[in-house]
């Protein structure tokens, strides 16, 4: 018996299919790993932080993109979508088609219930192998609560978390602060599983 081992893709290669597709793919070091649908509750979060933090840099040098632009991790060979990104001053971009940044200073997941182990493991490690990655959030679907790690000037990361309507997420990195409140307020929390 024989098998066949399916050949690894290149960083180009990868970057050719999935400006072809109509889902999302993650590639991870040669091999292309698709990602799941989201819920009306993960959706619902990652917009209202997305618009929150957007309305408090409004006129300023900072930018925030949704889960459409992909981040280039070189160190570990990893295109990841994280829900949120963003950065204060010029984005650079891995390429000419400006859909992958390589230089976010925030990254943000809201977790899921099937993909929460993989964000708070081994995704918030390749996240915290990009040196440009200042602060990574996770926003929990099943209480009010942000947790929030911070690369500090010694290149120690930092915990903190958030939990409550009248906690505010402060965002160093891009200069403001948001309540919980404002982005949480009329979302049907997922159950605790």
């Amino acid at each position: 018996m024989s098998s066949t081992a399916t050949p690894l893709l290149s960083p180009k290669d990868y970057l050719a299919f999935e400006r072809t597709q109509e889902t999302k793919h993650e590639y991870h070091d040669g091999e292309i790993v698709a990602m799941a649908g989201g819920t009306a509750p993960h959706s619902l979060l990652a917009m209202r932080l997305g618009s929150e933090l957007t309305q408090r840099l409004k006129g300023g040098s900072c930018l925030v993109f949704n889960s459409d632009m992909k981040v280039w991790i070189e160190e570990v060979r990893r295109f990841l979508y994280p829900d949120l990104s963003g950065l204060c001053g010029q984005p650079q971009y891995h390429d000419s088609g400006r859909d992958v940044l390589v230089n976010p200073a925030l990254v943000v997941e809201v977790l899921s219930p099937k993909s929460e182990a993989y964000d708070r493991g081994r995704k918030l490690a390749l996240y915290m192998a990009l040196p440009a990655i200042r602060e990574i959030a996770l926003v929990s679907q099943e209480e009010v609560r942000v947790e929030k790690y911070t690369r500090a000037s010694d290149g120690i990361w930092r915990f903190e978390a958030y939990a409550g309507a009248d906690a505010v997420a402060r965002f160093e990195s891009l200069g403001c602060d948001v309540p919980l409140r404002d982005f949480y307020q009329g979302v049907e929390l997922a159950p605790a599983e």
